[in-house]
């Protein structure tokens, strides 16, 4: 066993606040499967494909793995804070990270990694809360590291840290993060509202004689069973409404699931808006996110509704976010009310148009789930932590119910991610193509993998098994597919290769996006965008590890504001070929004299007494 290495900690301000300490609880049963692509059943959320021996996961060259300290100054006595206890190991090793030592006042969930704390006054007598870490790697014997977190103890409570504000760009158009922009249009959709409503614009997609059948939409039943899906996900009774161990002061009403950020995405083939809630009463981050558009999601669109769905919603955000010039809309940028109210009608324009075509209605894409309550976590027999940072991601859609009567939010397959590309007719673009592996039209293809292979984008699915047979995965976790993501799904493809960047989500899985530890593609380089300049001369630069942040919260992480450049070069092009006008936004990633992200952008430490 290698040394033991001692840190101690004393930093930032408070991650947040939350409910009491909740012990682990027992594993419910599997949720039964849910149709998905080719009409199979998916397996459980742990249950894998075991690739066959021929196929060899490339080497890891054994990194580290990284822990990262809460930004906390202090705690006063009676404040309740939760922070995390994640680890993070690019070489998807096997990680266990366990609380050893902690206050009498605290408390510790394994399953979702999640201490929380609320100091009494013994606590203030010794003066600080200490906090000692076990951090064993299982996948390399065991290796261990004891890390330590001391944090003071007062009389007052401490200052919650908040990020601090980044671009106008960033903060107007593609991450609206702050209160004050966002609460005008959380009232008008509150998180049950938009279960119905998402539930509705689904219903243009479905076969007429279907859509008949249905009911009005129940919106405790629908917020009832978005519950349940999202505990079959992470198999975790505390979100189950069913379950003695049901958590319902953080999860049971809708109230608490906040709007917390409004994403509009112009990076896209088909522009869409993105409504991200948070559970915020829970001790843990729990986030569920509605994606919408304009016009109707549906594979049989004709060509002409990308162009409508695009054009409609470049037309909407530039009234809404730009001056005539195309800027950044300064007003909105210095005034945070008249801000949220230019969001608030962006997002009723979304959701309200109606075009002339049938499929020129507004569009339910999915609703992807993020929570750290235990789904990214591997078991024991009885349930407990074993190992794993607790994180899994789902996509739900709001699917007839077994009599066709009602819908239910259900977990579905979960789109993976490109695993090779290919040049473009014309050589100007890199397009993506499953890998021969997956390929059902390539000789060399694996039986049985064909199912994975989404041709229209060029995705392969992650691997689960049903039956003895492959079907595309409803999870995604850090430990999850360690084969799968290691050997076949790079082969052809490296991870870090540039050309994945202009792939659907950058053309990763949902775990891979949320802790790479580089950057997006080199824009000086030409080669990462137009195959006629030939193949990338390098990979995507190194930046710091990606934290799994989905909503910047005391930080900005490296790669959140490298995607906020790129999402505004992106943007700037799109724009211009919708609306036939381009907007005076920059691109500092294709100027070679332009400084890089090389740091997160922390919040100012606050000083604690």
């Amino acid at each position: 066993m290698p040394g033991k290495l001692i840190v101690s900690t004393l930093v930032g301000a408070l991650v947040s606040c939350g409910g009491g300490g909740k012990t682990q609880p027992a594993t419910p049963a599997p949720e039964p499967g849910v149709g998905t692509a080719g009409g199979a059943t998916a397996s459980a959320p742990g249950q894998q494909l075991t690739l066959p021996a021929k196929v060899d996961p490339i080497a890891p060259v054994d990194r580290a793995p990284e822990l990262f300290p809460p930004p906390i100054s202090g705690v006063g006595v009676g404040q309740t804070v939760s922070f995390a206890t994640t680890a993070i190991d690019q070489d998807l090793d096997d990680i266990a990270v366990t609380v050893t030592s902690m206050p009498a006042s605290a408390r510790f969930d394994a399953l979702t990694q999640t201490v929380t704390w609320k100091p009494t006054k013994d606590d203030l007598k010794a003066k600080q809360g200490v906090f000692q870490l076990e951090v064993k790697d299982l996948s390399h014997g065991g290796a261990t590291q004891v890390v330590e977190w001391t944090f003071p103890v007062g009389a007052k409570k401490a200052p919650l840290a908040v990020a601090p504000r980044a671009s106008d760009a960033a903060e107007v158009l593609f991450t609206i993060r702050e209160p004050k922009r966002v609460e005008a249009t959380a009232r008008a959709y509150p998180f049950d509202a938009m279960l119905v409503l998402g539930a509705q614009m689904m219903r243009p997609s479905m076969p007429p004689e279907a859509v008949a059948r249905l009911g009005k939409p129940d919106k405790k039943a629908l917020f009832r069973s978005f519950l349940k899906g999202i505990a079959a996900t992470h198999q975790n009774p505390r979100l189950d409404p069913d379950a003695k161990e049901f958590d319902k002061a953080s999860f049971g009403n809708p109230n608490d699931w906040k709007l917390v950020v409004v994403r509009p995405r112009i990076d896209k083939k088909f522009h869409e808006l993105r409504l991200v809630y948070q559970a915020v009463k829970a001790p843990e981050p729990v986030f569920a996110m509605f994606r919408v558009r304009p016009v109707q999601d549906s594979p049989t669109l004709p060509p002409e509704a990308r162009a409508e769905n695009n054009k409609v919603f470049a037309e909407l955000f530039w009234k809404a976010f730009l001056d005539d010039t195309g800027a950044v809309n300064a007003k909105l940028a210095a005034d945070p009310k008249a801000h949220g109210k230019a969001v608030a009608a962006f997002v009723k324009g979304v959701l309200g148009y109606k075009g002339s075509a049938p499929w020129a209605v507004p569009g339910f894409i999915a609703l992807p789930t993020e929570a750290r309550m235990g789904g990214g976590s591997a078991r024991n027999p009885d349930g407990s932590y074993k190992s794993g940072d607790g994180w899994a991601w789902a996509v739900m859609k709001p699917m007839p119910t077994a009599d066709g009567a009602a819908q239910a939010y259900v977990n579905i397959a979960i789109p993976g991610f490109w695993t090779h590309v290919v040049p473009s007719p014309d050589k100007k673009a890199w397009i993506g193509k499953c890998a021969p592996a997956f390929d059902p039209d390539d000789k060399r293809h694996q039986p049985g993998w064909e199912v994975l292979c989404r041709k229209a984008l060029g995705f392969v699915d992650l691997p689960a098994v049903a039956d003895g047979k492959v079907v595309p995965a409803k999870i995604d976790a850090v430990n999850l597919f360690k084969e799968h993501k290691l050997g076949p799904s790079v082969a052809n493809l490296a991870l870090e290769d540039a050309r994945r960047d202009h792939g659907e989500e950058n053309g990763m899985t949902c775990a891979q996006c949320h802790i790479r530890n580089f950057g997006v593609r080199d824009y000086t380089d030409p080669a990462t965008a137009a195959p006629s300049a030939g193949l990338p001369k390098a990979k995507n630069r190194a930046i710091p590890t990606l934290n799994f942040q989905i909503v910047p919260s005391h930080t900005w992480e490296a790669f959140t504001l490298e995607l906020m450049q790129d999402q505004e070069c992106k943007t700037r092009q799109h724009l211009e070929a919708a609306l036939g006008k381009a907007p005076a936004l920059a691109c500092p990633l294709a100027d070679p004299a332009a400084p890089r992200v090389t740091a997160p952008l922390p919040s100012p430490v606050v000083p604690y007494p």
